[in-house]
């Protein structure tokens, strides 16, 4: 099996051109944004910076995320992009994919776990390059021991969004 590193965050300390003085506004009023949105917002990058995979296991859905060093300064770029890689998942699995986990490195790298053999190295997901990595649910977690355990709420928060966009899409 052939791993792939993921950029280092260390790299991404380096950026601050791009990052403003944190703020928190008080506990009955929304904070401002992290500094890693800001990266976002100058169009560094497409989603939220911060590595985030999701699989399922036991029958239930679970998210590891890079908590510590991004997402627990923005619980809304954690939901945005759990919301999103929830959909690819939905998405690459009726393509045929027998999908493991799904995620993203820190930077907007996508990579997706599959069972079984694929030909691919490299799948197209609205026009965005889907890394293709051939693992079992267990080498998975091994890769990825590291990676902090996102709270069921917060997966249900996420899934509330979802239900929220789609309903202003119908109207």
């Amino acid at each position: 099996m052939e791993y792939y590193s993921q950029t280092s965050l260390d790299e991404y300390y380096t950026l601050d051109e791009h990052l403003e003085e944190e703020t928190v506004g008080e506990p009955d009023t929304k904070p401002s944004k992290c500094n890693y949105c800001v990266l976002k917002d100058v169009k560094k990058y497409i989603f939220h910076p911060g590595s985030i995979f999701l699989y399922v296991k036991d029958g239930e859905l679970k998210a590891l995320a890079d908590i510590d060093h991004v997402y627990h300064k923005c619980r809304e770029g954690l939901i945005d992009n759990i919301g999103f890689l929830y959909n690819m998942m939905c998405e690459l699995k009726s393509n045929g994919y027998n999908v493991v986990a799904i995620g993203k490195a820190f930077d907007d790298d996508l990579y997706i776990y599959v069972r079984g053999e694929v030909e691919e190295d490299t799948v197209k997901y609205y026009g965005l390059d889907v890394r293709v990595i051939n693992s079992g649910i267990e080498e998975f977690e091994e890769m990825n021991y590291y990676m902090d355990r996102v709270d069921g709420i917060i997966v249900c928060e996420a899934f509330d969004h979802l239900l929220e966009y789609a309903k202003k899409a119908e109207r």
